[in-house]
């Protein structure tokens, strides 16, 4: 199978980055929507590096049962705020804060990383040089040809 630069590179970015934004649209999909309220705040410690760290802790009512969780660390609420959260509907315990950092913030911050090695790899003139092909195949898995102009 033989792939030009820039498919060999969205190939890379759809098997490392995209999973980690599929699993999260999944996530949201199966997820229904409910108002909660800060009942108190928690506190964590996170190693002595980072001291202790607090958190809401929040309460809301998923069919029949009353459903504590943790929020993300160092969010300003006083207790009695509402709050709107999504919760997964098989399982109500985990649940988040439905606003877009505390939803989004996670994937954001793993997805970085890669997207910033496939940058790096794309950009460099050597590695993967402009007009070369990358050749999948049993004997050498990966090759890449490079092709100059005559």
């Amino acid at each position: 199978m033989t792939f030009n630069r820039n498919q060999f590179f969205l190939l890379l970015f759809a098997i490392f980055v995209l999973p980690l934004y599929a699993y999260k649209l999944l996530w949201l999909f199966g997820s229904k929507q409910a108002m909660g309220e800060m009942r108190f705040i928690g506190h964590g410690n996170l190693g002595s590096a980072l001291g202790i760290s607090t958190y809401p802790v929040i309460r809301f009512i998923a069919t029949k049962d009353t459903v504590y969780f943790n929020g993300n660390m160092n969010i300003e609420m006083k207790p009695g705020d509402l709050v709107p959260v999504r919760y997964q509907k098989n399982d109500p315990s985990d649940a988040k804060i439905n606003t877009t950092l505390t939803l989004w913030g996670d994937t954001i911050a793993y997805s970085v990383f890669p997207i910033l090695v496939l940058l790096v790899l794309y950009m460099h003139p050597e590695i993967i040089p402009k007009k070369s092909k990358v050749i999948f195949g049993r004997k050498n898995l990966i090759s890449v040809v490079l092709f100059k102009k005559t």
